[in-house]
């Protein structure tokens, strides 16, 4: 049945309207049918298929995973629709988490469908779920309000300003009552910060600054006391309600007033459905099998007592969650054809589309066919429930033409449960339709480069300020300095003191190269997580990121040795400020290099006992062949003298230090040869080098160790980015 009808723009929403003769006469508002300015014709109408902010119906049926060929799940199924909330429950070890995986995409299933809205997950929808982990991932050190600012200004778009940006996080403060400690730091087992309920809150609400229409969350109420717990979930279940959002939980043991706050229930024994349905019927369910709650009894209490039974009991509830799939009120989406249905419908008039507009134009575009089922009907809201009626449901299908011209041609079909359907075949109409590849470049990066690059900067520099500056640093470098200075306190340069100056200079770059070093190593591991989970939910680039650390750490990583350059080096008797200027620029050199080699085998290394070993080995290596402790390296070994990163820096030092500075009276009883055949009342460098084994000049010393630097650094954004993505 054809009806020709029109598409038309009224207010701030789009309408579908039917006949007035017809009796199912409506105005029906056509979802998220993309808004049309005052200076385009009211005919051309973009109908995008996909869109962030548009409810999401979750549908998953025959879910069946098993990991190293021991099932986890097995035919597991469920239907959530907007404003609802799906608790999992169930024992420990029935496969929660793992379906929880599976609904984000983590999780690559045996068998079975995921599917939002009608269409099969896929990586564009990833980028609109919203994953809560159980575990509370955060920089300790950062804030609760800096946390957000910081999300909100990497994971919204370009297009909306700053102060919008922060408008989103006063509103998402404001939704999870989080007002009273947004000025707290986030903390850790050293550092006081936030209650378990207040992270809990916290790592909700960065995941709701996206705005997304289904969210997953892996057991919330973990470690919270009852009030925390309830107070959590009040506030996801007012979240859903009032925005239309899908919500999935999974809980493991529920008060009884958290448990009458759930819509759905999805309860899960060896990893089999136990029960799907409403909450409220979860009593009657056990009934009939004769098991009964008692009164004033908590039935989730009561449910997970039973699936923890003997086996006989499980497989007497399994048995009869399976005979419950034959009922009448078992939803439609879950039974076999029901989606088999929808596309053989589709099909048929994408099908009559392509043939009647290759007839009319000679060709045809990239044409495709979405239906999606009506997630209004029987909102609060909604036009179509006051005119359909609470009960009834409208299914609406569009077949979409991006053809040579941008046109796109809509055909709606809307079929109500009674199995009538209207078609609605619409003109084409021009549009600037965007194509599925754009899309999914919009949203897997939310900002630019630029944009990311400059927050990721400020985040890193913020977060990493208290752990590389901290006192315990300042009060362990300024002493070290004056120690040092102390120590080798006003050297005169002469042959006498010439082991001296050598060895402050050996012991500034060992020391200052295992400090950055091992700085880095420890700091790396704890972050890897943040870094991880922020990847997995497609908040930025990798290369943004490395590149953010490399620069926002640069000047903390370069401030304490140059404190520490300043104190000792003028009490040696500094002699010439061009001296002092080169020398610190080689330590600090020296300390990147250092630092490179640190998150290069951070990166790399999972463990971290092994990560130190490693580290421990290198470094020591390198102390050995950097050419003062050992002169006389034997003809094999020589060859690690050139992949120890102090020698460079120590021999670059020497140059300096011997050749631009004041330069080394001879002793009377002198060890260099140039003193005694040639009476010369000075030590040329060459000589004072040449004792310590054979030397690069000056700017191939300096060439290798900035090759040490930029090798290290790409070998470590390898490794993030081919052998330790996340899973």
């Amino acid at each position: 049945m054809i009806i020709s009808k029109d598409l038309f723009l009224l207010g701030d929403q789009d309408y579908l309207r039917l006949p007035k003769d017809d009796k199912r006469a409506m105005v029906r508002p056509v979802p998220k049918i993309q808004r049309v300015e005052s200076s385009v014709p009211s005919a051309t109408i973009h109908f995008p298929c996909l869109d962030q902010q548009r409810p999401l119906e979750l549908v998953f049926s025959g879910v069946t995973v098993s990991v190293d060929k021991r099932p986890i799940l097995k035919d597991v199924s469920g239907v959530v629709r907007p404003g609802e909330l799906l608790a999992v429950m169930g024992p420990s070890g029935c496969g929660k988490t793992t379906l929880l995986n599976c609904l984000s995409g983590r999780v690559r299933l045996e068998a079975g469908s995921i599917r939002l809205n009608r269409e099969r997950l896929s990586k564009r929808w990833k980028r609109k779920i919203c994953y809560v982990l159980q575990q509370d991932i955060f920089f300790p050190d950062l804030t609760l309000r800096q946390t957000l600012e910081y999300a909100a200004r990497l994971r919204l778009p370009d297009t909306l300003s700053h102060s919008q940006k922060m408008q989103y996080v006063d509103h998402i403060i404001d939704v999870l009552e989080l007002g009273a400690c947004q000025d707290t730091i986030i903390g850790d087992y050293i550092k006081r910060g936030l209650s378990g309920g207040e992270k809990k809150r916290a790592n909700i609400a960065c995941e709701l600054l996206t705005n997304p229409s289904l969210m997953l969350l892996d057991e919330p109420t973990s470690g919270l006391d009852s009030h925390s717990a309830y107070s959590l979930m009040s506030s996801l279940k007012r979240y859903a309600e009032k925005e239309g959002k899908t919500v999935v939980v999974t809980v493991h043991q529920p008060s009884s007033q958290i448990f009458h706050m759930f819509d759905k229930l999805l309860l899960l024994c060896n990893g089999q459905t136990a029960y799907f349905g409403y909450v409220r019927k979860v009593v009657d369910f056990f009934s009939n099998i004769g098991l009964t709650v008692m009164p004033q009894y908590n039935p989730a209490d009561f449910i997970l007592e039973q699936v923890k039974g003997s086996e006989e009991m499980k497989e007497k509830i399994i048995a009869a969650s399976k005979d419950a799939r034959s009922q009448p009120d078992y939803p439609q989406e879950l039974l076999p054809d029901y989606f088999t249905n929808s596309v053989t419908i589709c099909d048929k008039y994408l099908n009559n589309y392509q043939e009647s507009h290759l007839q009319t134009n000679g060709h045809i575009g990239s044409t495709s066919c979405h239906c999606q089922r009506d997630l209004w009907a029987g909102s609060r809201n909604g036009h179509a429930a006051h005119h359909l009626g609470a009960k009834k449901t409208v299914e609406m299908c569009a077949v979409v033409d991006s053809g040579a011209q941008n046109n796109v041609y809509t055909t709606i079909a809307m079929k109500d449960e009674e199995g009538k359907t209207l078609w609605l075949d619409n003109q084409s109409h021009a549009s600037s339709s965007v194509t599925s590849s754009d899309d999914d470049v919009s949203w897997q990066w939310p900002t630019s480069f630029w944009t990311q690059f400059k927050v990721l900067s400020q985040r890193n520099f913020q977060e990493a300020r208290p752990r590389m500056l901290s006192k315990l640093n300042w009060v362990q470098t300024v002493a070290l300095g004056v120690l040092a200075g102390l120590l080798w306190f006003q050297l005169e340069h002469k042959e006498e003191s010439l082991h001296d100056i050598q060895g402050w200079m050996f012991f500034s770059t060992t020391y200052w190269m295992l400090f950055a070093h091992f700085g880095a190593l420890s700091s790396f591991p704890p972050e890897r997580e943040v870094i991880n989970k922020e990847r997995l939910s497609g908040a930025y680039r990798l290369s943004a990121y490395y590149l953010a650390k490399m620069v926002g750490e640069l000047p903390l990583t370069i401030t304490l040795p140059a404190v520490y350059h300043l104190i000792s080096y003028p009490m040696l008797g500094l002699r010439s400020t061009v001296v002092f200027l080169t020398l610190l620029g080689f330590l600090l050199l020296n300390t990147i290099v250092a630092q490179s080699v640190g998150f290069f085998v951070g990166a790399s290394c999972m463990d971290m006992q092994v990560s130190i070993t490693i580290s421990a080995l290198y470094t020591l290596a390198t102390q050995l062949f950097g050419g003062y402790l050992a002169t006389n390296i034997p003809q094999g070994l020589k060859w690690m003298q050139y992949l120890s990163m102090v020698h460079y820096a120590y021999q670059n030092m020497q140059i300096v230090e011997f050749s631009e500075g004041t330069p080394i009276k001879c002793a009377v009883q002198s060890k260099f040869d140039v003193c005694t055949t040639n009476s010369s009342s000075h030590i040329p460098v060459s000589a004072i080098l040449e004792a310590q084994g054979v030397s690069l000049p000056l700017w191939a010393n300096t060439l290798v160790l900035l090759l040490f630097l930029l090798i290290f650094r790409i070998l470590g954004y390898i490794v993030l980015r081919y052998f330790r993505r996340p899973k």
